[in-house]
């Protein structure tokens, strides 16, 4: 069986004879679907970064425009060859549109002229692209426009919330491969359509074979293993960002401390073991004693999975193995990467309903080819940095009525809820002098270069990684000015306290802990936070700590080193 199709022999047929011309056309033509998808990513990223999508006039253009363009093409059905195919785009669709609607059309607004001037597009189009992802089922232009939404909500979170520093780690893998998916698929269907056109065939060597089910099925295989290529390129790249850190191609299995990832989403709040203090403790313990070898398996996984292709069975294998992985860092850190999961699960889905002899030659090239060099166009996430246990921490605390002091939970901003988990109003590692260790708030080191300001103290993110791997990083006491843009906090925490109070009189509100966030803020370590109603509070402060953390005596301990802290916000009664 060919890959997406049923009993379909495969391509091209033994018994034709074709001139060069002849086979250099329909080769071409074999990857006319993957130019079909690589096109709109390739305008996909140009909008993402040039286009002001939150604009309110081009937003409410784009909206309705993709919206006819998508009903346009309803006439182009799915290849019946590209049965596997279609279960990835359908699946992908359905998610997004879901995770669409569930974002909602409240955001937290910190410029509320440009949130208003958005009137109702984010209303509509939120219950276009969930009626959309449902009947992707029947069409793939359906698939498009959830895919595209999920994007374009991220986007309006940026810049209506003032939320700058939002990731695409997350999701923009995901939304790529589905986007690159569903539009090849398309292609591939309008050119079995066309094929049974004699003005468009006429000039073309056996036009009969365009529309023979060997030639789909053969496009269709080449269009999915580029579509799994494309994903598989964010572990590739993962793996090339590890060997290329300053400190040498072997310093991140050797000497980077992986186990210090549990104490820093521990000491965010989002770590789902924290609801056992000293489980967290022996296990963060186990995982330091076997780290050197858990970081070869991971970093030999990643640097070599463009291997899997040679094998369906290795390929299966393989992306199970990368789903083991993201839950197994989910339950000890805290960092979900869920929309990858489900993309994984899906490939695992389709390709067990395959045979081994499913893969042609082409497929299989095409495959490794885009997990190597795919970089180039698709936006390919570099999970490469070193560890640490000596971290630049920051977070929201709420004055109650009561006059006490409750930390926030980062779930509480729902769709900019990375922002707290992440780097925070305007503030990077080298951006300005600071007395703070310079890390991100999950103890990430080498995601940039190391300035010269900071050579007196260290020369590279590696000599970095040894001095915090120790909490040894000198830090200033007190911290002044702040690192991070100090008039950003008050507009944001100010917006998102007023969508609160308005979904707290919302009888069809959602809760903040069911939003897909990147990273959960488990319930159970926000306690004194969750017991509390918007009402109850009366001004925010916010703080950036350098913090160390260990483990002693079955417990973590985390040792305030130096600490800004932020003016009073009142709240607006």
């Amino acid at each position: 069986m060919s890959i997406g199709a049923g009993s379909a022999r495969r391509w091209p047929s033994v018994g034709i004879e074709r001139s060069p011309v002849e086979r250099y056309v329909l080769a071409a033509l074999l990857f006319f679907p993957v130019l079909c998808g690589v096109v709109p990513i390739v305008l996909y990223e140009k909008a993402a970064s040039r286009v002001a999508w939150h604009d309110p006039a081009l937003a409410t253009v784009s909206a309705i425009g993709l919206a006819l363009l998508c009903c346009l093409f309803a006439f182009v059905r799915y290849p019946a060859e590209a049965r596997a195919a279609r279960i990835i785009v359908v699946g992908l669709a359905i998610t997004l549109g879901l995770f669409s609607f569930g974002l909602g059309d409240e955001l937290g607004i910190a410029d509320a002229a440009r949130a208003d001037a958005l009137g109702n597009v984010l209303v509509y189009s939120r219950l276009i692209a969930l009626v959309a992802a449902l009947f992707s089922i029947l069409r793939p232009s359906f698939a498009i426009f959830p895919m595209v939404y999920f994007a374009f909500h991220k986007n309006v979170t940026r810049a209506v919330s003032d939320a700058v520093e939002l990731g695409r780690n997350d999701y923009a893998p995901l939304i790529e491969v589905g986007l690159f998916l569903a539009c090849g698929l398309l292609g591939l269907g309008l050119l079995q359509s066309l094929s049974r056109l004699k003005p468009f065939t006429r000039y073309l060597p056996n036009p009969d074979e365009l529309g023979t089910r060997e030639f789909a099925a053969q496009a269709a295989g080449i269009l999915l293993l580029a579509g799994i290529g494309a994903h598989f390129g964010n572990y590739f790249m993962s793996g090339m960002a590890k060997v290329t850190l300053d400190g040498g191609p072997l310093s991140w299995i050797l000497e980077n401390p992986t186990s210090s990832i549990m104490l820093a989403g521990y000491g965010l709040g989002a770590a789902p073991l924290g609801f056992s203090e000293s489980l967290l403790a022996h296990a963060y313990e186990a995982v330091r004693a076997v780290q050197i070898p858990m970081n070869v398996v991971i970093l030999a996984a990643q640097l070599l999975c463009f291997l899997a292709f040679l094998r369906r069975r290795w390929l299966i294998g393989l992306t199970a193995f990368f789903d083991i992985m993201h839950i197994g860092i989910f339950l000890l850190s805290g960092a979900l990467f869920l929309h990858w999961i489900i993309l994984n699960s899906l490939i695992v889905a389709v390709l067990t309903r395959m045979k081994e002899s499913s893969f042609s030659t082409t497929a299989i090239v095409t495959g490794i080819v885009v997990t190597i060099f795919g970089d180039a166009v698709f936006y390919n996430a570099r999970l490469g940095w070193y560890d640490s246990r000596q971290i630049r921490q920051a977070h929201f605390e709420a004055l109650t009525k009561e006059g006490d002091w409750v930390r926030v939970a980062p779930s509480f901003f729902r769709d900019a809820s990375y922002l707290l988990y992440a780097r925070h109003f305007g503030y990077q590692e080298y951006r300005r002098e600071s007395g703070h260790v310079p890390t991100s708030a999950w103890g990430q080191i080498g995601i940039r270069k190391v300035q010269p300001k900071s050579s007196e103290i260290a020369s590279s993110n590696y000599e970095i990684m040894k001095l915090t791997n120790e909490c040894a990083y000198p830090v200033e006491q007190p911290i002044t000015p702040p690192d991070y843009d100090a008039a950003r906090p008050a507009p944001f925490i100010l917006g998102q306290h007023n969508r609160a109070v308005n979904l707290a009189s919302s009888a069809v509100a959602v809760g903040y802990n069911f939003y897909p966030h990147h990273h959960y803020s488990m319930p159970f370590l926000h306690r004194a936070f969750e017991a509390l109603e918007p009402r109850d509070i009366v001004a925010y402060r916010y703080l950036v700590d350098t913090v160390c953390l260990d483990v002693a005596d079955g417990k973590v301990v985390r040792r305030v080193m130096t600490q800004t802290l932020g003016p009073r916000i009142d709240v607006r009664q």
